[in-house]
C-alpha cells in the first residue's frame, strides 16, 4: 500500500470517527426513556474513546506527512433531533457496520506497516465493540404498560384533578 492510499484509509477512519452518529447523538438531544438512562454514560464513553481515536488516527496521518481531512456528516440532510436513544442507536449501529467493514477490507493491505497495521487493529477492536453495545441499547425493550408506575410518574397535585366544568349552551337567538 503507497503512503497516499495510507493516509486515504486513515483520512476515511478520521471521517468515520469525526463525524459519527455515535458522535451526533451527543448534541441531537435525544428522547431518553427512563429505563434507558444508564445507557447514556455508555454513549458518553464511545465519544470519549472516539475523540482519542481521531486524535491518534490524525498523528498518524501527520507521521506519513499526510494532511487529515474529514468529509461533512453524511446524514447531514436527516433530522435526527428528538427521536428515541434506541432508535438513534439502531441507526448508529448500521453506520459503526459500514466502518467496521471497511476496515476489515483493508487490514491486509496494511501488513507492510507493522506500527500502522497493530494501530488500526486496534481501532477495528474498538468500533466493533461499539456495534455490540449500539446493538445492545437498539434491543432495550420497552416495558410493558403498568398503570401503577404511570401514576407514580404523574406528580400527587396533578392526579385526580376534577375537569372543568362546562357552560351551559346558550339559548337560540329569536329570529326577527
Amino acid at each position: 500500500m503507497t503512503r497516499d492510499e495510507k493516509v486515504a484509509l486513515l483520512n476515511r477512519i478520521l471521517h468515520g470517527t469525526v463525524n459519527s452518529v455515535v458522535q451526533y447523538i451527543g448534541i441531537a438531544t435525544p428522547y431518553v426513556p427512563p429505563y434507558c438512562e444508564e445507557r447514556m454514560a455508555d454513549l458518553a464513553g464511545m465519544r470519549e474513546a472516539e475523540a482519542r481515536t481521531a486524535t491518534e488516527v490524525v498523528a498518524l496521518i501527520g507521521e506519513l506527512e499526510g494532511v487529515p481531512q474529514a468529509d461533512v456528516f453524511p446524514y447531514w440532510n436527516v433530522d435526527l433531533n428528538y427521536l428515541d436513544v434506541r432508535y438513534l442507536a439502531r441507526f448508529a449501529a448500521e453506520h459503526e457496520a459500514k466502518a467496521v467493514r471497511e476496515i476489515e477490507e483493508s487490514i491486509p493491505d496494511l501488513r507492510d506497516d507493522p506500527r500502522l497495521h497493530g494501530a488500526v487493529q486496534r481501532i477495528l477492536g474498538e468500533k466493533r465493540a461499539h456495534l455490540e453495545a449500539l446493538k445492545a441499547i437498539a434491543a432495550i425493550p420497552t416495558p410493558p404498560w403498568d398503570p401503577a408506575r404511570a401514576k407514580k410518574a404523574v406528580p400527587a397535585e396533578c392526579q385526580n384533578v376534577p375537569r372543568p366544568v362546562r357552560a351551559a349552551k346558550p339559548a337560540p337567538r329569536a329570529k326577527g
